[in-house]
């Protein structure tokens, strides 16, 4: 799978359903103005008119116009409430669907396998840690939801979380960062939006004929009678009209999701080099656990869900999911027919820590190491297993108490602040500051963390920063604007801001940000590098600076990255002339590149750090977090001296 490829296929892909969509409202602006002029006929001469000539009697352009334009903004407006509703992203879907979000530092055993295969997938593939959502539903279903991964969510039903076994888990949940890697999640929120403002046509029909209930009494009077009459014959034919209109829009769900299924299954064998956990999961859907949800919800998102969710008439026509039999087979060709019976799995005892160490040291050396620019390019949004492993060990290796802070809004604030206050010169002002700006305990905590911090491996603080950074989104508004407010504060009270501090800074905001509205996902803009050569030689020039100390190697550095971006009279700029702002600026400008050109930058990049044909841990840092403002998600890679 080709991330930049299948971010542009997604956004292809919107336009396509925009497209259809704009043929379905034409197909029911017809078909509402031809029963007003049916009803309007009948109502002048007593009787129904068939003929174009009669018909053209009795309506004129200027009605048809006015109906139209009355339609068209009953469906836009119908779809704007729609879109405006799931505006706070992935939870609202999942609150939606009836799903309550699993805490961080759940103690429940199968929760806590959940989270950790989601906390484990997520930094292994460079991506922000979605939040977990539980449907209680026996079925065996999961879904992934969001406007951008910052406020991504997936959700599970019990039935996944409990009969499925870890490897089978891993499957499911691969195949929803798929999903979420591939910009999936907000076609799928589009869509709902839309197709809601179709559909209410069909509603303003079924209330008026419900109205007709109230009444019942004027049907005594011929006149009254008639009067009902008309009013029953616009409310059948708009409910009529409201099924044209959910016949276009599932029409459209199965025309935008089919092959997206197969892709997603094929990803997810990729990540995890299992097949036999992906389509265990299938196999046990179609044997006595279904897939199916009770929530009345669930039609809405139908095309969203990992299987079938929901039933409904010429289901092969409008089917979202290809058959069962059709995606295992094209996991396993020599599958032999046969479905597994589920049942609820015992619950399995987390891993010792003690018994994973040797393992980590391992998986340390065996984890993929950066060698080429393509090479780096190749991982952007994908997984691994050996990723995977490489993560799940650093997170069962990290420190208890760090780690159990990271899983907590609250602690989590007072992880961060302990680690930027280890960051500082001056560590008398960045305490006070921290007295001053955050809530009156935090010091207390920030001391039980500095003697962890202190010994702490570089490879962990990564990690921890994205475990922290998921639990953060669980803050209320305001205590996020208090939270931003003291980091600020704690940063600058030594009157100066080093890379390091900048690089948790910029992920901490460029996520929380998003995630609270502060911030809105980058839309593409740029098709070429041109528009944007003074960004480049900001990103370019910083890179050069921090991974070559020497003047010349980093120039050096700096051509090579330059012949990589094919952009002719790049200057590279002196160290005192990169200024944070600076850089924040040309990141945010360079993030609304087109996703088939971000490659060129992202190689670029990759190619200054190799130029000597050593990496350092602080380079690749800055390069991943230069990656993740992009939107380019970039897995954690060792470095190579």
């Amino acid at each position: 799978m080709n991330f930049f490829e299948a971010q542009d296929r997604a956004r292809k892909n919107t336009t396509w359903s925009i497209l259809l969509f704009v043929l379905a409202v034409a197909g029911l602006v017809f078909l509402t103005n031809l029963l007003l002029l049916g009803i309007y006929t009948y109502a002048s001469s007593n009787q129904i008119a068939f003929s174009l000539e009669a018909l053209q009697g009795h309506y004129s352009w200027q009605v048809f116009a006015a109906v139209s334009i009355g339609v068209c903004l009953l469906i836009f407006c119908g779809s704007l409430y729609k879109t405006l509703s799931l505006s706070g992203g992935g939870a609202a879907v999942a609150e939606m669907l009836g799903g309550r979000q699993v805490p961080a530092a759940t103690t429940d055993l199968q929760q806590r396998q959940l989270l950790n295969v989601v906390e484990e997938m997520a930094i292994a593939a460079g991506m922000p840690i979605p939040r977990v959502y539980l449907l209680e539903e026996d079925g065996i279903n999961a879904f992934a939801a969001g406007l951008s991964p910052a406020n991504a969510v997936i959700g599970v039903t019990r039935g996944t979380m409990t009969r499925l076994s870890r490897d089978e888990l891993q499957g499911v949940i691969a195949h929803e960062f798929s999903h979420i890697a591939n910009g999936d999640m907000r076609l799928n929120i589009r869509l709902i939006g839309v197709l809601h403002g179709i559909l209410l046509i069909g509603l303003i029909g079924g209330f008026l004929l419900r109205s007709m209930r109230f009444s019942r009494r004027s049907r005594s009077s011929s006149k009254g009678g008639g009067g009902v009459a008309v009013i029953v014959a616009l409310g059948l034919g708009l409910l009529i009209i409201g099924y044209a209109g959910s016949f276009f829009g599932n029409w459209i769900k199965s025309i935008v999701s089919r092959q997206r299924e197969f892709l997603a299954d094929s990803s997810a064998v990729q990540f995890t080099r299992n097949k036999d956990g992906i389509a265990g999961a299938l196999k046990k859907i179609g044997g006595s656990a279904g897939s199916y949800l009770d929530s009345p919800a669930a039609a809405q998102y139908s095309h969203a869900f990992f299987a079938k969710g929901v039933g409904f008439l010429l289901q092969s026509f409008f089917a979202t999911h290809p058959p069962l039999e059709e995606r295992i087979r094209r996991i396993e060709p020599r599958w032999d027919g046969e479905f597994l019976q589920s049942r609820v799995l015992p619950v399995a005892e987390p891993e010792p820590v003690e018994a994973s160490t040797s393992a980590a040291a391992k998986m340390a050396v065996t984890a993929a190491i950066l060698t080429s620019a393509e090479q780096a390019i190749s991982q952007v949004g994908t997984l691994n297993e050996e990723n995977i492993e490489y993560v799940r060990e650093l997170i069962i290796t990290m420190p208890l108490l760090l780690r159990e802070a990271a899983q907590d809004a609250y602690t989590a604030r007072a992880l961060i602040y302990a680690v930027l206050v280890d960051l500082q010169k001056d560590k008398a002002a960045a305490t006070a500051a921290l007295h001053q700006y955050a809530d009156p305990n935090m010091h207390t905590l920030c001391d039980q963390f500095l003697p962890d911090l202190k010994n702490l491996h570089d490879k962990f603080k990564l990690p921890l920063l994205e475990l922290s950074i998921n639990a953060l989104r669980d803050l209320s508004p305001n205590q996020f604007v208090q939270f931003k407010q003291a980091v600020q504060q704690i940063i600058t009270s030594d009157k100066s801001v080093n890379l390091k501090e900048w690089v948790i800074q910029r992920l901490l905001m460029q996520q929380l940000d998003e995630h609270f509205g502060f911030r809105k996902p980058p839309r593409g803009k740029y098709k070429s590098l041109d528009p944007v050569t003074a960004e480049v030689e900001t990103v370019l020039s910083l890179i050069a600076h921090v991974e070559h100390g020497d003047d010349d190697a980093a120039r050096a550095a700096f051509a090579c990255g330059a012949a990589e971006a094919g952009i002719e009279k790049l200057d590279m700029l002196a160290r005192k002339e990169i200024r944070l702002d600076a850089i924040n600026q040309s990141l945010d400008k360079l993030a609304q590149l087109k996703p088939l050109v971000k490659p060129r930058l992202l190689k670029a990049c990759v190619a200054v750090i190799l130029q000597d044909g050593k990496t350092t841990t602080r380079g690749m840092e800055l390069v991943r977090t230069i990656s993740t403002c992009l939107d380019c998600p970039m897995p954690p890679v060792p470095a190579l001296a």
